[in-house]
């Protein structure tokens, strides 16, 4: 039995999965939110058991990783949730969804000392992404030194786009200089959704052409030919790309001068907003949550502007990858947006049907679960499918261990 714990780090979160990869099942998983605080969540299930409890976090991770590890551990006959294995040490290794390493890291590494040098050097642009996980994977280096541990960097998936789609028009030698150029993100999650609707449709993913399309609190498309990612919308930096909660994305840079003089703001100020005040939230005044501007979108104009532009720029980005790719086979939604908001599935499809794109009204009615939701017979299938990041991680986590 090889254990593969797979652990994904956000600015104030710890999620974690811990999977069989003998049959890819999963054990046990948990999350531990507002990390940071005195009083955090800490969830988790196992054996067809689940709880929740308050849990001190105030000192970092540390607290949040141990009582992952005394979660995993505990007796068998444990209650309220029993534990799943008897010893840290036989988890084999454990596996990050790290987000960007540069140009050099786009595949899946060990974390050695290099690796989390990289990873700090591109810090400064990454600072919701970056700093939490290399600290939190030298607090695991501690906790287990014995155990590998194995980083698969968001980017590794879009490595494949063509130059001529990843070049900026800027001064080349940033490019050579700097590593300036487009990466992409969520790439695990781009993977897993073409690889899966290809089986699906009981294709190959060599044979089709994808539109997968990750829509949640941090959202971005990708253009998949063949299985492979062409294009996709996130750049440099997670920043660009479609509208997110709080992230503006795609602006004209010479906004961010003109506003600085005119608000007499800093520049770290300007970023600082277009990160935590931009995107939905900063549209609609009110939220970035897509549930509560579907809640208000009848009676709140900005609401509705939000909900509205998001479903622009989505319909834009399917149809240039409809244009580079010559056609499109299959078109996915995934990430919470994607999974569960119907109305918005129905609107990003609407009018659309000069390429191929019709929903089903009465198949789209799903939540949280896969089917195809487009008619019979369509020219361009469309599915909602719940996205599998952790299962990319560990299988890549398992091919860097040997």
């Amino acid at each position: 039995m090889a254990l593969i714990l797979v652990v994904n780090i956000g600015s104030t979160s710890l999620k974690y999965r811990l999977l069989d990869m003998a049959d890819e099942s999963t054990l046990a998983r948990g999350y531990v939110e507002r990390v940071g605080d005195s009083d955090s969540l800490f969830g988790y299930e196992a054996g067809g058991f689940a709880a929740d409890k308050t849990l001190d976090t105030a000192s970092g991770y540390s607290p949040a990783i141990a009582a992952m590890l005394s979660a995993l551990t505990a007796p068998r006959d444990a209650r309220p949730v029993p534990g799943v294995i008897d010893d840290v040490r036989d988890i084999a290794g454990i596996g990050f969804k790290v987000v960007h390493g540069g140009y050099d890291l786009r595949g899946a590494y060990l974390l050695n000392d290099d690796v989390l040098e990289t990873m700090e050097s591109f810090s400064g642009v990454m600072p919701a992404h970056n700093p939490p996980y290399i600290n939190a994977i030298r607090q695991f280096r501690q906790l287990l030194p014995d155990t590998p541990l194995v980083g698969a960097f968001e980017t590794a998936f879009h490595a494949a786009i063509p130059e001529y789609a990843a070049v900026y028009g800027l001064p080349y030698e940033w490019r050579e200089k700097y590593g300036v150029r487009r990466y992409g993100f969520h790439g695990a999650s781009h993977r897993y959704l073409s690889e899966r609707v290809a089986a699906l449709m009981g294709k190959r993913p060599t044979d089709l052409k994808i539109i997968t399309c990750h829509l949640g609190g941090s959202s971005s498309l990708a253009a998949v030919r063949y299985g492979k990612s062409i294009d996709t919308s996130m750049g440099f930096t997670t920043q660009s790309g479609v509208p997110m909660a709080k992230r503006s994305a795609d602006i004209d840079p010479f906004l961010i001068p003109y506003v600085m003089e005119k608000e007499k703001l800093a520049l770290d100020e300007v970023l600082a907003k277009m990160v935590k005040n931009g995107g939905l939230a900063g549209i609609s005044g009110m939220s970035g949550d897509m549930r509560d501007l579907e809640d208000a979108y009848e009676r709140n104009p900005r609401a509705k502007l939000a909900v509205d532009h998001f479903v622009h720029e989505v319909k834009k980005y399917i149809g240039a990858y409809f244009a580079v790719m010559n056609g499109v086979d299959a078109l996915v939604f995934s990430g919470g947006i994607g999974e569960n908001a119907v109305n918005v599935r129905a609107r990003i499809c609407a009018d659309m049907g000069a390429l191929g794109i019709k929903l089903d009204s009465a198949r789209n009615a799903v939540q949280r679960r896969e089917a195809e939701i487009s008619p019979e017979g369509s020219r361009v299938r469309i599915w909602t499918i719940p996205t599998n990041e952790e299962i990319i991680v560990a299988r890549e986590t398992e091919r860097v261990m040997g």
